[in-house]
């Protein structure tokens, strides 16, 4: 057995703690901080590391200008648009109910829209997992206005966490035809930085409600880590990941991030689920899980470079010529048909 893809692994799962770990960092962040601040923080610290990444790695080939404003769009509508929602939303509902909902509804939406649209086929299977999953996300908002924790706070913000998933889903799917011939780790960047500046717009006039003396080192700490582990590394690793044992494994991969996001959330938040939440969870993300996979076509073994005695990594629909979109402030597993560059892991 190969030592190369065990790593691969291990490094993924890695990445699945760094994009969980962002979800209670985030809502800390918040509550010292105006959300469009903490946003800002998060994803302008982001930028500039990945500008230092990109600036040391010297791409061979400078990317044409259409992919470069491809990339920008793409980064206003997910690195702004979903974050601008996702931090608004962390404010008013707890950390764990975001890392359940985005990693789960994410391919659920984006499945729908691919078949719908005629782009994908419609498998039994398929659809048995997409109507478990949307039937998993109507239960859990029932069992969270039924438990009454955090009040019409708590269902307000998992609405937004609903919508940030559409938002996302819509990045994921306008990323295939927006960027194409780039490096994914410039285009990436350029997402960021794009992205980062509509948020520092945002967060501007917010910068009088900052105690600024106030903030803690703990503070400082939290945003250097949001900043360079779940936005910049994670995703370098995930690229790294997917080039190991492609793009369709690596995306299941993903439905690890809940379990993280829930285990920090319970720690470091003490924030916990009912079991009539836990529940509907699991359904979400069971029907998620069957939508992805059901959405995959068998792996089969790369062709052999020449000169080499072993067989590449397998090949999975949805690795050719690009990489999934980068998770959200959490992770989102990209359905198949989604590539091509998180910053934002989303």
């Amino acid at each position: 057995m190969r030592t190369k893809p065990l790593g691969a692994y291990g490094w993924l799962l890695f990445t699945m703690v760094l994009w969980g770990s962002a979800f209670p960092s985030s809502k800390y962040a918040t509550e010292h901080v105006p959300h469009e601040v903490a946003a800002l923080f998060r994803f302008g610290g982001g930028a500039i590391v990945l500008l230092l990444i990109t600036f040391f790695r010297r791409p061979q080939q400078t990317p044409p200008f259409k992919a470069v404003l491809g990339a920008c769009v793409a980064g206003i509508v997910g690195v702004f648009g979903y974050n601008a929602l996702f931090f608004w939303g962390v404010t008013m509902a707890p950390a764990s109910d975001g890392g359940v909902i985005f990693p789960a509804l994410t391919p659920v939406i984006t499945s729908l829209v691919l078949i719908l649209g005629g782009r994908e086929s419609a498998r039994p299977v398929r659809i048995a997992g997409l109507v478990v999953g949307v039937g998993g996300a109507a239960l859990f908002f029932v069992a969270t206005t039924a438990d009454g924790a955090g009040g019409s706070d708590r269902l307000m913000g998992d609405t937004i966490f609903f919508v940030g998933a559409a938002v996302w889903s819509v990045y994921t799917l306008l990323n295939r035809k927006l960027v194409v011939g780039m490096d994914p780790v410039q285009a990436v960047t350029y997402s960021t930085v794009a992205g980062s500046l509509a948020l520092g717009v945002m967060a501007v006039p917010q910068f009088g409600d900052v105690q600024w003396g106030e903030l803690s080192g703990g503070f400082w700490l939290n945003a250097v880590h949001l900043a360079i582990g779940p936005t910049a590394v994670a995703y370098l690793l995930y690229v790294r990941g997917i080039r190991d044992v492609g793009a369709s494994t690596a995306s299941v991969m993903m439905f690890a991030v809940p379990l993280f996001s829930t285990l920090f959330s319970f720690a470091f938040l003490g924030e916990s689920f009912t079991w009539a939440q836990a529940g509907t969870a699991l359904l979400m993300l069971g029907g998620a899980f069957l939508a992805v996979i059901s959405g995959h076509r068998a792996a089969q073994p790369a062709p052999r470079a020449e000169g080499d005695g072993e067989p590449g990594p397998a090949r999975e629909e949805g690795d050719a010529a690009a990489l999934p979109a980068p998770a959200p402030a959490g992770a989102a597993p990209p359905a198949r048909d989604a590539v091509v560059p998180e910053a934002g892991t989303r």
